[in-house]
């Protein structure tokens, strides 16, 4: 009988991080996407303006409009630098759990392979012994209930 892999274990719990890595990576790349996608969006309603100012008033409003979008620019500037930062980590904890996982399944392959070449080597060694064994007396060809004369 073939043991089980000793590490199975803590192959499961690798699967389970790098499944999880991968689950942040994405969703760190998703709200990355989303942000600079805000940040098209605000550009390109500041950059279409209806026609010149009426009045002062409308004048100071536009104004007021500008710098209100301005700052927010600064905001999503700041906030997608955040989120590069943290979908680069990502990134890397992603990779570096995939590499821990990679490790120990060719560990449990490795294990496999051993695990098969014992079972064939008992199997070669039952075989090698039952032809090496004496051959027994040959049977009688006559049925056990006649008697021989």
């Amino acid at each position: 009988m073939s043991r089980a892999f000793p590490l199975a274990g803590l192959l499961r719990v690798r699967g389970l991080q790098e499944r999880a890595a991968a689950e942040r990576l994405s969703r760190a790349a998703l709200e990355h996407a989303h942000t600079e996608a805000r940040d098209r969006q605000l550009r390109a309603s500041l950059t279409s303006s209806a026609e010149g100012p009426e009045d002062v008033r409308t004048l100071a409003a536009l104004a007021a409009s500008r710098v209100a979008a301005r700052s927010l620019l600064s905001d999503l500037r700041t906030l997608q630098d955040a989120q590069a930062a943290a979908l680069d980590l990502a990134r890397v904890e992603h990779a570096n759990a995939r590499v821990e996982e990679h490790g120990l399944s060719r560990l449990a392959e490795a294990h496999a392979l051993r695990e098969q070449a014992r079972t064939l080597r008992e199997e070669q060694a039952t075989l090698d012994e039952i032809a090496v064994r004496p051959a027994t007396a040959p049977r009688p060809t006559t049925s056990p209930t006649e008697e021989p004369s």
